[in-house]
């Protein structure tokens, strides 16, 4: 074979391994912390963006990003660092991730509502939210701000797992997946921080007492079990939801009643 001959093949090889690198280049994530997550964005809303990773579905807050840098250079600023950053140390060699715990809830039943009357509805918040603590420790919320328009004259906020009405927060060291909804069942997946233990789960349904800038949440419906995390193998809990007699009426001056007999029963596998 000709040295020219041989130098096109060797272009050709080239290029055929160039292509799929290309191809896999995925945007950064840089956060405030100086953490940075590597993924493609699947979902941008307005206070969160869904990243597809290695691992998975990330569900990042926006008010945790300082800036994204895009896979063919650019950078977009999202929050201003208060705080300089460190100087920047060389990054360690890549290491195969260490397994973390991994919990995940299957939540079924009936779903947990608020209601106003639209004479008061000027005065409240009708966000709803879903907190979900680790030995009193708050690892992860979700939260829905969006009212229903099923009733005339009444505030309704149902609250809803989908995409477009919900918002996750993560604690540190803590990673969501995006909800997975269907109709009458939502799953919630959350990676731990590396630990195994036996840990008190708790879950709450709550409201918010003052305004959506400065709010002050309340507890509506709780409940609580003991889980065993482990690395291996991710724990599961069944949550079986049912309203009890909780409803929202009145002649004069419609308001909610029962709402403590909401039950929401907490089963390990």
């Amino acid at each position: 074979m000709s040295r020219r001959r041989r130098a096109g093949w060797a272009a050709i090889v080239v290029a055929l391994l160039i292509v799929p690198l290309a191809s896999a280049r995925a945007d950064v994530f840089v956060l405030l912390t100086g953490d940075r997550i590597s993924g493609k964005p699947v979902l941008n809303g307005k206070r969160a963006i869904t990243v597809q990773t290695p691992f998975g579905r990330l569900v990042i807050p926006r008010s945790r990003i300082e800036r994204i840098i895009r896979a063919d250079g650019t950078e977009e600023t999202v929050n201003q660092r208060l705080i300089a950053a460190p100087a920047a140390t060389p990054a360690p060699a890549v290491s195969r991730p260490v397994p973390r715990p991994r919990l995940v809830l299957v939540i079924q039943g009936q779903t947990f509502f608020q209601a106003w009357d639209g004479k008061t509805a000027a005065k409240v918040d009708p966000s709803l939210r879903l907190e979900l603590r680790l030995d009193e420790e708050p690892i992860a919320s979700w939260v829905d701000a969006k009212t229903d328009p099923e009733i005339k004259g009444v505030l309704l906020n149902t609250f809803s797992f989908a995409a477009e009405d919900v918002a996750a927060f993560a604690g540190r060291g803590v990673e969501l997946a995006a909800p997975e909804v269907q109709p009458g069942r939502a799953v919630l997946k959350i990676g731990l921080a590396t630990q195994r233990a036996r840990r008190k789960l708790r879950l709450a349904y709550q409201v918010n007492d003052a305004d959506a800038e400065h709010p002050a949440w309340r507890d509506r419906a709780e409940a609580t079990t003991e889980v065993d995390l482990r690395p291996e193998s991710p724990t599961i809990v069944q949550v079986r939801q049912n309203r009890g007699k909780m409803e929202f009426s009145g002649f004069l001056r419609r308001r909610m009643k029962n709402v403590e007999t909401f039950q929401i029963d907490l089963h390990p596998e």
